[in-house]
């Protein structure tokens, strides 16, 4: 008996072909709306041929071309493209005027996409930096707060992909000096056991139910709604916090 169905492959591959060659002719061009929008197909083709005009746009004169390139090499998830972004993003730092924000948020979570653990090196210096600049006053603080906020971020998507040592860095975070990134910690570390609601270590927990009891009320507030949702994907030991009624003291 024949299979109709044999066929659809080669349809398929060549479908996929001219998407490549679509993709690559966008880049070519550089219109920055098309760029954009090439992304998400970016990020499902990962073709190789790929590699080197990204790798170009990233060192382009034009933020935004870089800005496309940087979020497509984490569509790409490559982790040969770790070292091109961070290189990227002290360039960023040096840039004043529109779009330099938006390119190191860019980096910032296109790195987090790749997700490599040792990428902590790389986010815990910048992190400090951005701590230093949020004493500031103005623009320059406000947006050294929302860099602080993506890079917790990233640090937690890497974690949720099982990154140890992102893990360890968001808990010593958890111990900061400023509130507001402490607060930011426990929500991340939250998150990064959603999937393995049963792997949290007892002392990472421990560490949690101590900071319900924070003076900062952005603190306590934070670590009981992480407790909680570790409890609602399944986290017995959360769950025995507020079934024992510690969570109504809190």
């Amino acid at each position: 008996m024949t299979d109709s169905k044999k066929p659809a492959p080669k349809k398929a591959k060549h479908f996929s072909e001219d998407m490549i060659r679509e993709c690559l002719a966008v880049m070519e061009s550089g219109n920055i709306e098309e760029l954009f929008e090439i992304i998400p197909r970016i990020g499902v083709l990962r073709d190789p041929r790929f590699t080197e005009p990204l790798l170009k746009l990233l060192e382009h004169e034009n933020v935004k071309r870089r800005e496309f390139a940087a979020y497509s090499m984490g569509a790409i998830g490559d982790r040969q493209f770790l070292e091109p972004l961070k290189k990227a993003f002290k360039k960023a730092a040096r840039i004043r005027g529109a779009g330099a924000r938006e390119l190191q948020v860019a980096v910032i979570e296109s790195i987090g996409a790749i997700g490599d653990d040792a990428s902590v090196d790389f986010f815990l210096p910048a992190l400090k930096v951005c701590c230093t600049d949020r004493a500031a006053d103005g623009k320059h603080a406000r947006n050294a707060r929302k860099m602080s906020q993506w890079i917790i971020e990233s640090l937690g998507a890497i974690a949720q992909q099982g990154g140890a040592r992102s893990l360890d860095a968001l808990l010593q975070l958890t111990a900061h000096d400023d509130p507001e990134i402490q607060a930011q910690a426990l929500s991340e570390l939250s998150v990064a056991y959603w999937h393995r609601p049963n792997e949290v270590k007892e002392s990472t927990l421990a560490k949690i139910v101590e900071l319900t009891r924070h003076p900062e009320s952005v603190v306590s507030e934070s670590a009981l709604a992480a407790l909680q949702s570790l409890a609602d994907v399944g986290c017995r030991r959360a769950e025995a916090y507020f079934v024992s009624g510690d969570g109504e003291k809190a």
